[in-house]
């Protein structure tokens, strides 16, 4: 079952919560408000999403809209919501299909020398 929240425009997410997280799933949808991607955050949803949009990718690309629901075991539920929506559409959202970026050596020693 999809979240039940109304959408809300990604230019207005909520300023950063410090002391106050906010854990939960949440789903992105594009200006039609289809949803494209399903994704989970144990701290703070809108800092999650502050990181997707900071990325770039598919997200950043085509998001307009979000909801999100608070969750005390989020995995758990982005895994239900994500399986709902395959059951309806027939397969994932597509930024949820998305390819990760290939990490090769090089970016790999930089991720652990810390970017050195």
């Amino acid at each position: 079952m999809p979240i039940a929240a109304r959408w809300r425009r990604l230019d207005r997410l909520p300023p950063a919560r410090g002391r106050d997280p906010m854990p939960g799933v949440y789903e992105l949808a594009d200006t039609d408000k289809r949803v494209i991607y399903v994704g989970q955050s144990a701290v703070d949803v809108p800092n999650r999403l502050r990181q997707h949009l900071a990325a770039g990718g598919c997200v950043a690309e085509h998001a307009a809209f979000w909801r999100q629901a608070y969750s005390r075991v989020p995995q758990a539920d982005e895994a239900a919501l994500l399986a709902t929506h395959r059951e309806r559409h027939g397969d994932l959202p597509p930024c949820n299909r998305a390819t990760p970026k290939t990490r090769g050596a090089r970016r790999r020693l930089a991720e652990r020398s810390g970017g050195r």
